[in-house]
């Protein structure tokens, strides 16, 4: 739709502090952070109708935006899985020293 945003921190925004934290620390994640900027960043300019190039390239671009999308989501999803394992292995941990007083 035109001139809706589509950067990841507005189709995320619960995820602010993962996809923050991913950027910093996953290159892969990272890397498709930046493609996806791109691609939205080109969407945007063809919506706005500074590029006009064909709708197959436009529906190009658009597959590849969602694919950027749901490759990072996964990531996020596992990236917030991770933290979640650690956070009950440490209460565990927790617990477990507790008890032994």
């Amino acid at each position: 739709m035109y001139g809706e945003k589509h950067d990841l921190h507005h189709e995320f925004p619960e995820y602010e502090q993962e996809i923050r934290h991913l950027k910093m620390n996953n290159n892969h994640f990272a890397r498709f952070f930046n493609e996806y900027d791109d691609v939205d960043d080109e969407l945007m300019r063809i919506q706005q109708e500074i590029e006009t190039p064909s709708d197959d390239y436009v529906e190009q671009l658009k597959k590849k935006r969602l694919f950027y999308k749901d490759e990072m989501y996964f990531m996020i999803l596992k990236y917030k899985r991770k933290q979640h394992k650690k956070a009950i292995k440490k209460e565990k941990s927790r617990l477990k020293k507790q008890t032994k007083k």
